[in-house]
């Protein structure tokens, strides 16, 4: 189609559609018939096989119903065995569905028969059937389908067990015939379809055990891998045991291809399947096929005339059309078309010519656009929170924003435009943007240190400098950096914390390691004795470290499990005194108390809490000259529970107070606090333990005065 013309495609097209339309409604419509017809078969089969299969159903019940009066009339110890006979005779004139009942010894050969009509019953009854019936007695037993009589059709033994009172015993069975499954199947279907070749039985082996011809009948032929059942290799995949239906199309093994179904028949363990020939199900899905055919040649003939006609019509006002559409790519925007027409083609020619109008008004406008977008651009660039430049090749700076204007004081608004070696002041960064320049290295990472007018600390930014490039050419030079003071300042305490931490732990190590020293040379055992304490102190210190930093880092961690219980505040000061007094008895200390009688419970760790104001009891000792005064309050709040320890110590200075609770840090603003042995890792560990409590812990206190130590939890 590259040679042809809008016009010419434009019929070919509908044309095409016209067909593919017809042709796809028609194939629509087929198909739903087709599913509709698959539908309505498999309904209709579907209710042919299961009211066949009731009926059989209620023959087989007629059968067993039988052989079950039989059974009560030959157990009748009152009956003698003529009158028994007699009575079996008239109930089984009375039955149609039966001809004959045999009467078997107890092992199953045959002995005598009552019948009113043709004898046939099976010589010997399979021992499978035995077996049940001695198993199951005075139960009525359907056994399984076989060829128990040579050249006769297959049939199914129907049987119970019977014992008379003189102690006779026997079994009563009759048989359900091929040749009456033949004739009941055979009516069935002719009373369906009309035909009795439409349906059959097979067993649970596939074998034919019912069927119209009985020639074929006699062949006794399995059906594995045949017909409906041409996906049967082997008997395991026969499913009899429940009530199963299918519905398939399959070709016979003489290459008829046909419509079936089959259903389970469980009572008897059989398969009843119903078919018909594809051809004759699907007729009407045929005539439809022709119906479409036929009138896709007459669309197709009509289309092609109405279309040719129409794409003549079109032809003009698309050639005008086109020349509009070149003078407006030739930027003519002053060529008009005639909008006099009363169609489409006026509305689309009204359309072009306001096309080139605001084209014409737009070509005006594009300065201005770009104009705006670079200023939008600016805007962005300016109110980013990190510090932004770009220098163009020339050296001259394209934008920076007040962020990186403020770090190195250089003003934002007259910057652009100039030199950034006339703007800048910082000599590390002038050196970093000329060697952007100059090098062959896209990212340039950098790290600048400054101190800024107004700040106290130095501040830390860090970044990337950018050669951009288009086409192997450099077009600019970005720089972007980020305020990292505070990264900076936490890998600061990491460090510092480590140095402590090495230190806090080398004393102790220094003083084991000297004394174990002294003892290899030889000592005299009271030294020995000495030494050995001085090491296990220092062993203990040491351990007494590391455990509390392992504590305040599993519960800063959340690794400690809390323990969430109600216990009353009162009871627990008093207990952690009445265990500690002597700590205070021995320096000659008094310890004042105001505790209230009771208190609200409240739910904590109660052995974590102990430990909080133990602590604090300890220092308030240990850090206080002898014979001083420490005073315990316990005060309920409305919604908190608040303990203070108040003591006459050293005191705490207003520096020291800031750092009191970080982990190794000792207030030594007084030197009698130096002569105590600390780690400096307490306070910050039972600060931790309140707050995880959801609690505060604080501090006031004042030099050779005093400290007031406290902590309250939530009620």
């Amino acid at each position: 189609m590259k040679g042809l013309n809008f016009a010419t495609k434009f019929a070919l097209v509908l044309c095409s559609t016209s067909l593919l339309a017809v042709g796809a409604i028609g194939y629509w419509l087929s198909v739903i018939n087709l599913q509709t017809l698959e539908l309505l078969s498999q309904n209709r089969y579907q209710v042919i096989a299961h009211d066949a299969s009731a009926r059989l159903s209620e023959k087989v019940r007629s059968m067993r119903v039988l052989l079950q009066e039989a059974n009560d009339i030959f157990s009748n110890l009152e009956l003698s065995n003529q009158a028994a006979q007699t009575l079996v005779v008239s109930a089984l004139q009375r039955n149609t569905e039966i001809d004959a009942i045999g009467l078997y010894d107890v092992e199953g050969s045959f002995v005598d028969a009552i019948a009113k009509g043709e004898n046939i019953l099976p010589k010997h009854l399979p021992q499978q059937l035995i077996d049940t019936l001695n198993i199951s007695p005075n139960t009525v037993i359907i056994g399984r389908v076989g060829q128990y009589t040579a050249g006769q059709a297959p049939m199914i033994p129907i049987a119970i067990r019977f014992e008379r009172g003189d102690g006779s015993r026997g079994i009563l069975a009759c048989a359900l015939t091929g040749q009456d499954l033949s004739a009941f199947i055979a009516q069935a279907s002719k009373d369906a379809f009309g035909r009795k070749e439409q349906m059959y039985i097979v067993d649970d082996s596939l074998r034919l055990i019912a069927f119209h011809d009985m020639q074929t009948l006699l062949k006794q032929e399995r059906f594995f891998g045949k017909g409906i059942f041409q996906e049967v290799k082997k008997p395991s995949q026969v499913v009899i045991g429940r009530d199963v239906s299918a519905t398939k199309e399959y070709t016979t093994p003489d290459a008829r291809e046909m419509v079936g179904t089959y259903i389970t028949l469980p009572e008897i363990r059989a398969l009843m399947v119903i078919e018909e020939p594809q051809a004759l199900v699907y007729r009407s899905v045929n005539e439809m096929r022709r119906g479409v055919v036929v009138g896709l040649l007459a669309v197709g003939t009509a289309a092609i005339v109405i279309s040719f006609a129409v794409a003549r019509q079109l032809s003009r006002p698309i050639n005008q059309l086109l020349e509009g559409s070149e003078r407006i790519a030739a930027q003519d925007f002053t060529y008009r078309l005639d909008e006099g027409r009363g169609d489409e083609f006026g509305i689309l020619f009204q359309s072009n010519n306001r096309v080139a109008g605001e084209l014409a008004r737009y070509q005006q406008m594009n300065l201005n656009k770009i104009v705006g977008t670079r200023n939008k651009l600016e805007s962005v660039v300016r109110q980013a929170s990190d510090g932004f430049i770009v220098i163009e090749p020339n050296r001259s700076i394209f934008v920076m924003n007040d962020v990186f204007a403020h770090w190195f004081g250089a003003d934002a608004n007259t910057a652009e435009g100039r030199s950034f070696l006339d703007v800048l002041n910082h000599y590390e960064l002038k050196q970093t943007i000329m060697q952007a320049f100059v090098d062959e290295e896209t990212h340039i990472p950098v790290q600048f240190t400054l101190d800024l007018v107004g700040e106290a600390s130095e501040t830390v930014v860090k970044g990337t400098f950018v050669r951009v490039m288009s086409e192997n050419q450099l077009t600019a030079v970005m720089g972007v950096l980020r305020d990292v003071t505070r990264e900076v300042a936490v890998d600061r305490m990491k460090t510092e914390l480590v140095s402590i931490v090495a230190h806090e732990l080398r004393s102790p190590l220094n003083t084991i390691r000297g004394f174990s020293e002294l003892i290899k040379k030889g000592l005299d055992a009271d030294e020995t004795q000495e030494f050995a304490g001085i090491i296990s102190s220092e062993a203990d210190r040491l351990n007494g470290v590391i455990t509390k930093f392992l504590d305040i880092n599993r519960i800063e961690s959340g690794r400690t499990d809390l323990r969430k219980i109600p216990f009353r505040m009162h009871e627990l000061v008093a207990n952690v005194l009445k265990v500690n007094m002597p700590l205070a008895e021995a320096r000659g200390m008094t310890v004042e108390t105001e505790i209230p009688l009771s208190t609200t419970p409240i739910v904590g760790d109660p052995d974590l809490i102990g430990q909080v104001f133990l602590n604090l009891f300890s220092n308030a000792v240990k850090y206080s000259e002898a014979n001083k005064t420490v005073r315990i309050e316990v005060v309920e709040g409305s919604d908190t529970m608040r303990v203070n320890v108040y003591d006459q110590g050293y005191g705490i200075s207003e520096s020291a107070k800031e750092k009191l609770f970080t982990k190794f840090f000792r207030a030594v603003d007084d030197e009698r606090v130096r002569q105590h042995v600390g780690t400096g890792l307490g306070l910050a560990f039972i600060k931790e333990i309140v707050e995880k409590h959801g609690g505060e812990m604080g501090v006031e206190s004042q030099l050779n005065v005093g400290s007031m130590f406290y902590f309250w939890l939530p009620k």
